[in-house]
């Protein structure tokens, strides 16, 4: 009884900062898209593109790196945290990895940033990219894994419907495979409506 008592105390705990989690997460995506939209480097660019990229738009490409691989990535450790809170022990600690590997690439995407050879400045964004692909297939599990504990149809047809077009995108990414990746333009609106939709989910329900 005492157990079940402390489950439900550390669940309310973290109910509003997991509600919030979710939220923050979709805005943290959209307001990088809006800020670096056609400026920073992308799949399929050569070193040289990438450099000129980043010499020409620095600012706003370390904007975006904070926005979706800090800020987001806080976003989904705060979800995982939840998820372990309520006893989702392998989808916890696989979002937790998804969260791990964001914050890498963060790492990798400054040091491309600042780096002043085209050849490392490619190098480390191309070594982002395949982190990223990895992340995406610890996405696909999670979103798999979570599906069953949603509360409607919709959102659990989102939840798988994440985990195939992010797998395909994932594959793209660590091939570096650019007709792979484009189902990341399908895979990321999916993605940003099943993490809210899950952390709701998890910020509200007393027990899953």
């Amino acid at each position: 009884m005492a157990t079940n008592t402390a489950a439900v105390s550390r669940r309310s705990r973290i109910a509003l900062p997991t509600v919030t989690a979710g939220y923050t997460h979709a805005a943290a995506w959209v307001a990088a898209l809006a800020v670096s939209w056609g400026k920073t480097p992308e799949l399929g660019d050569d070193n040289a593109a990438v450099a000129a990229a980043y010499a020409d738009n620095g600012p706003v490409a370390i904007a975006q790196s904070v926005l979706t691989h800090g800020i987001a990535a806080a976003a989904v450790a705060v979800v995982a945290m939840a998820l372990l809170a309520h006893g989702r022990r392998l989808a916890g600690w696989t979002a937790a990895t998804a969260a791990a590997l964001a914050f890498g690439q963060l790492v990798l995407e400054q040091a491309a940033t600042a780096a002043s050879d085209p050849e490392r400045a490619g190098g480390l964004f191309n070594l982002a990219l395949r982190v990223d692909g990895v992340k995406m297939f610890a996405f696909a599990a999670v979103a798999t894994l979570t599906a069953p504990l949603l509360a409607k149809t919709w959102q659990r047809w989102v939840a798988y419907a994440t985990a195939a077009t992010i797998t395909a995108s994932g594959v793209g990414y660590l091939l570096l495979a650019p007709s792979l990746g484009a189902a990341a333009m399908l895979s990321l609106p999916l993605l940003l409506v099943w993490v809210a939709v899950l952390a709701v989910r998890l910020g509200r329900g007393t027990s899953l």
